[in-house]
């Protein structure tokens, strides 16, 4: 009887402690253009999530407060009890600004968030809990898809050796290979490989880029522009960074291929074929943890194009990886690698978790891709892979 009457008060104390769990979906667009906004951020102090392809999100928090935001649109604040009684669609207002050509200080701004590195970004090892998706598609059909949650151990943020450990926690797989083929000798790259791009056009050397500084109008940020002092380059990206002024952090990165160079790409000749990269775009953003006071890759979108010939047939493959970080320092005591960050990704096995998949935020399906999944593939002419 003493034990039941103890459980009966543990029960009732353990009451105010529960908070139901609030559920929100909704599409986010431009107010003017109506086009989609990809990689908007939706979080409150405890959870967050960034729009898809789609615009689509789903969030999920205890909170009630939610917040929208993207660069260069205004600031939504709102609850889950006001967008309850929205409609489907949410519009974002551009932030109207313009950029003006300044000519360079004698304070580089560029040169300043160089110095000020160290103080801004991890330098010691850390941990951190991400999402990843990566997607392939061949001739613009989609014929790869997987999605990861896991954990990232690493020496620093920016590093001339790059030390990783992974631990996934999750995965979800589909996609489709020609029977009696290597799906054209394409092969995704590893762990190790994806997270050897993201930071790693941070620096760039001013012996080799030609600066162009501009002024946002809001005074908050400076933009700053970058071209290859060798037009002819092809190895060489163009792009920008957005850097803040108070406290000279990158907040985004853009590095992309110079479209002017497109033609100068030389072709890699592989058995009865030859592959060349015709596009690429690499686009990171960052935000400031407040207990570190440090700033880290809050999310990233890398993408390449490649152009290959096999056996004298053109094939354009398309492939696309999305970074998320949910907790940018997590635990390094409850850390365990557990998979090979060198290994190939779609040959990596974990389990798939159903529950956790369809309770998620970070990674919805988009349309396309359901349609994907749900296709009815000639089994004759395909080997469906798939981990569900």
């Amino acid at each position: 009887m003493k034990r039941n009457i103890i459980a009966v008060i543990i029960y009732i104390a353990l009451i105010p402690l529960s908070f139901p769990q609030n559920t929100i979906s909704k599409y986010l667009v431009d107010k003017d253009t109506k086009a989609p906004l990809q990689s908007a951020t939706i979080h409150n102090v405890n959870d967050y999530t960034i729009t898809n392809a789609d615009g689509y999100f789903v969030f999920y928090s205890t909170n009630d407060s939610i917040t929208i935001k993207m660069l260069g649109y205004e600031t939504l604040k709102t609850t889950f009890k006001a967008l309850s009684h929205t409609k489907d669609t949410l519009y974002l207002s551009p932030k109207p600004f313009q950029l003006d050509e300044v000519t360079l200080s004698n304070k580089n701004i560029l040169q300043e968030a160089y110095n000020r590195a160290s103080t801004n970004y991890p330098m010691e090892p850390f941990a951190e809990d991400f999402f990843l998706r990566c997607v392939l598609k061949r001739n613009g059909e989609l014929v790869k898809i997987e999605d990861f949650s896991g954990r990232i151990k690493r020496d620093k943020l920016f590093a001339a050796e790059k030390n990783y450990a992974f631990q996934l926690f999750n995965m979800r797989k589909f996609g489709i290979e020609k029977k009696g083929l290597r799906t054209d000798d394409f092969e995704l790259p590893s762990l190790n490989g994806i997270f050897d791009w993201y930071s790693n056009y941070f620096f760039l050397d001013p012996k080799e880029y030609r600066f162009s500084f501009l002024k946002v109008i809001d005074e908050t940020h400076q933009q700053v522009s970058h071209t290859s002092k060798n037009e002819e380059d092809y190895k060489k990206g163009i792009g920008h960074f957005i850097i803040s002024t108070d406290d000279y952090a990158i907040k985004e990165c853009i590095y992309k291929i110079n479209p002017k160079v497109v033609d100068k790409i030389p072709f890699t000749k592989k058995l009865s074929g030859k592959h060349r990269v015709i596009d690429y775009y690499l686009k990171e953003k960052s935000e400031k943890d407040t207990d570190k006071n440090k700033y880290f890759i809050t999310n990233a979108i890398m993408s390449q194009k490649i152009e290959g010939y096999n056996n004298g047939e053109r094939i354009v493959y398309e492939v696309s990886f999305e970074l998320i970080v949910t907790h940018p320092f997590s635990d390094f005591s409850t850390f365990k690698a557990n998979v090979n960050g060198k290994k190939e990704l779609f040959k990596l096995e974990i389990p798939y978790n159903k529950e956790f998949w369809e309770t998620q935020n970070q990674l919805p399906l988009t349309n396309e891709m359901r349609n994907f999944i749900n296709k009815a593939h000639n089994q004759k002419e395909y080997r469906v892979i798939s981990n569900f």
